[in-house]
């Protein structure tokens, strides 16, 4: 290979600098590619929001308009809904609503929990989990990459590896 055809390297501070340098002037081109995505994105979320905005608008009035006809040619009748060549209308059964104490009924409402503890104890959960951010912070590694308490204790078939170093890099633009 001969002098023409080798390649860059950084042999001190001021090559350092310079691909310093190239680094910062990547990561501009890279703010601009963002902030130009950035608003193509508005103008596109804008134009979508505006556009099923409207459809929405349009889909309601021919709901209102179809809903009384549904109800009536329905009401009375075993059949909620009527098949059209376009497709079927009618109406859905309306979910049932739970409340306790004047409130949505929900798993963790205390008086309905109260009152499945004492009568079908066996549909109540119980979960247990380790606060593992407050464990963490308790252990240490052993040379052996064994995990240790704060106290001595040796955690059964717990190992410790440390991840393989990352190289980064801190432009200031």
């Amino acid at each position: 290979m001969d002098a023409q055809e080798k390649r860059f390297e950084v042999t001190d501070i001021a090559s350092a600098e310079w691909c310093m340098e190239k680094l910062a002037e990547k990561a501009a081109e890279r703010q601009a590619v963002e902030d130009q995505y950035e608003k193509m994105m508005e103008r596109y979320e804008k134009w979508r929001a505006d556009s099923l905005e409207k459809l929405d608008a349009d889909e309601s009035y021919f709901h209102q308009l179809l809903a009384p006809w549904v109800e009536e040619q329905t009401g009375g009748k075993k059949v909620n809904s009527i098949k059209l060549p376009s497709g079927r209308v009618g109406f859905h059964a309306g979910p049932m609503m739970y409340k306790i104490g004047g409130e949505k009924a929900s798993a963790t409402n205390r008086a309905l929990l109260e009152f499945v503890k004492q009568s079908k104890p066996d549909i109540v959960e119980t979960k247990q989990s380790v606060k593992w951010s407050d464990l963490k912070r308790m252990l240490k590694p052993t040379e052996d990459g064994r995990a240790v308490t704060d106290d001595g204790e040796i955690v059964p078939d717990m190992t410790v590896e440390r991840g393989e170093k990352k190289f980064y890099v801190e432009v200031e633009i």
